[in-house]
Parts: C-alpha cells; structure tokens; sequence
C-alpha cells in the first residue's frame, strides 16, 4: 500500500513539473507570434499599465521586492514543510511567473524596432564613419561643457527632481517615437533599489521589475549616473524592452528636459556612446576630444568608473553572464554587448525632425 501512494505521489510531481515547464514554454511562445505581440502593443500593455502604475505610485519604496521576498521565503516554506516532496507546486509558481513575465511586459522584445521610428541612415552612413562620430564626439564634448557650466548650482539632485525633469523630458519627445505606447497613461517614477548594496556587488546600475512596472535604480553608485540611468530604467517601463534602444530613449529624454542637471547626466550618456565608437575606430583623435572636456565631467567620469572597479570579481562576472544569457533568449543576439550598440540609434536620432539636441553653437572666429 506504502510502495502505490509513494508512486502515485511521484506521478502527481511528475504531472506539476511538466505543467511549470509548460506554462514557461507558452510564455516564451507568446514572443514568436506576431499577431499575438501587436496586439499586445495595441491593447494588453495599456491594460496592464492602467493596473500597475497607479498602484506603484503610491509606495515611495519598491514593492516589487518586497513582494518577491515574500514569494522566495513561501517557496522554501512549502518545500520545507512537504520534506522535499512540493518540488513539484514550486515548478508550477515558477512557470506561472515565467508566463506572467511574458504576458505583461516580455512581449516588448518583439515590438517594432525603434530605428523604424528614426530618420533612415544615408547609404555612406550605414557603417560609421570615423570623420562623422568624431565630429558628432567633438560636439558631445561641448555640450558636456556647456550643460557642466549650466548645472554647477544643482548637482546635489534628489531623485524627485531628476524623476519630474524626466518626466518633463519624456513628454517633449515627439508623438512618432512612441514613447508613451500605452495612451499617454501616467507612470511611476523610478526609486531607489532597497538591495542597491547587492546591484552594487553584482555591477548593476538599475533594473526594471515587469510584475510590479517599477523602474529601480542603484543608490550608491555616483549621483552623475542617476538621471542616465534613471531614465533608461523608464524607457524600459514605456515598452522599449532591448538595451539600446531604452539607452538612447533615455539619453534623448534627459537631453529634452529644462532641469540642468539631468541635461547634464544626458550629455554625459550621448558623450559616452560617440566616445566608445570613436576609441575603436581612432584612438588618436580620442584624445584630441577629450581634451574639450571640462575637469567637473572628467572627474565624473573617473568617479564612476573607480565605483565600478572595486566591485570587479566572481559576484559582478557570474551577473554578466547570467544577463548575457537572458537576453539572448530574449532574442538579442549580441547579449549584454547591446547595451553599448548605441551608435547608428544615435546617428539616426540626430537626423530626424522634431528630435531636438541642445548642442551649442560654436562661434567662428
């Protein structure tokens, strides 16, 4: 009698593993069917968007968490209590939240590409150019002077400051980036990760948690990072699931905010992504650019990679990985490489109409 409950009990098991597993796979098919991610697009992120963030306004802490330790420490709880026997109902929470993942907010690695937005590349632009990138680098540089002059008074900004300029800065971009795709709902600002001590060790800037549409960012890395990464963090809220598309959504929205300091953090960003192109393609006139920079941005931009530094080890290269791995499945062949694929978005950026970089104008002699 003991020998048949025991092998009814592992048929049980057996039947809820194979239900978790399969709930992930529907998750994961759900990317793969076009009408299912227009759709999605069109209807089902607006759905969601009109549950979550009006709830995530209201805490000005991360709920998503906390409600993530609480789901963490009822597994164990479970497991625990059925002596290793509820293996079974844990696979089946962990494919409801794969599933759930998908339908709420994992669809977006599907969506229209954002370049379909932007003015099309010249054919002698495809490939960058390196007269081009350093002339775009060059100019970088002296709007980082420019927005350093401007930003000198504010540079002690608290996150509601940076998250209203942002704000501010998202509305002013124009109607055909679609950086609202959700019907212009209102959303929450980004907080303050209540692990940032753990973000810090796992060299991580900030993260987006889909079941709760919180966009959270690391509290002890450099106050110059804030506001770049901040609004990367949102753009990934308004639906731009890949890497370098939330980068340059994020730079353009803090370029187009009036508060000096975000435009400030923004320069930096856009600085930063001509400044990795123009290094692989000469190195020499790198430094001839650098040279424009006003000390303040040098010494941010030191400040932030000695932050980076002391967390170099096994904790920082296992997170690499692991983020690699997760967005490939996702789809984004180049994996954590596509957080630096800025470049042509940027190009593109620069050439369409209504898109507006305050660079400075440079008087002739």
């Amino acid at each position: 009698m003991a020998e048949v409950s025991a092998r009814s009990g592992l048929r049980t098991e057996g039947r809820r593993l194979a239900l978790g597993a399969c709930l992930a796979l529907l998750g994961r098919a759900l990317q793969e069917w076009p009408a299912f991610v227009e759709w999605h697009r069109s209807n089902l992120a607006p759905f969601w968007a009109a549950i979550q963030q009006p709830v995530a306004g209201l805490f000005s802490g991360t709920i998503g968490e906390a409600l993530a330790v609480l789901v963490v420490a009822g597994a164990i709880a479970g497991v625990v209590r059925a002596r290793g026997r509820g293996l079974g109902s844990v696979f089946i929470c962990a494919g409801a939240l794969i599933l759930a993942f998908y339908v709420i907010w994992g669809v977006a690695y599907r969506y229209p590409d954002l370049g379909s937005r932007l003015a099309p590349l010249p054919v002698d632009e495809m490939r960058p150019q390196k007269e081009r990138i350093e002339a775009l680098a060059l100019r970088a540089a002296l709007l980082v002077s420019q927005a350093a002059s401007e930003s000198a008074a504010s540079r002690d900004a608290s996150l509601s400051s940076i998250n209203a300029a942002l704000r501010e800065g998202y509305e002013a971009l124009p109607e055909r980036l679609e950086v609202s795709p959700v019907h212009a709902r209102v959303f929450s600002s980004a907080k303050v990760s209540r692990v940032s001590f753990a973000l810090s060790r796992l060299q991580l800037s900030g993260y987006y948690f889909p079941w709760t549409g919180e966009a959270q960012i690391n509290g002890e890395m450099p106050v110059s990072l804030w506001p770049r990464v901040a609004a990367h963090e949102l753009a990934h809220q308004r639906g731009f699931a890949r890497e370098n598309e939330a980068t340059v959504v994020g730079l353009l929205a803090c370029l187009a905010s009036k508060d000096p300091f975000v435009r400030y953090g923004g320069s930096l960003g856009l600085f930063a992504s001509f400044d990795r192109e123009l290094r692989r393609l000469d190195p020499s006139a790198r430094e001839a650019v650098w040279a424009r920079l006003p000390r303040v941005a040098v010494e941010d931009f030191e400040r932030e990679a000695a932050f980076w530094k002391r967390f170099d080890g096994p904790a920082a290269t296992v997170s690499e990985k692991v983020n690699d791995r997760y967005l490939k499945t996702q789809g984004v062949r180049s994996g954590v490489q596509s957080y630096g694929e800025t470049t042509r978005l940027l190009l593109q950026a620069v050439a369409t109409p209504g898109i507006r970089i305050p660079w400075p104008v440079v008087q002739s002699p």
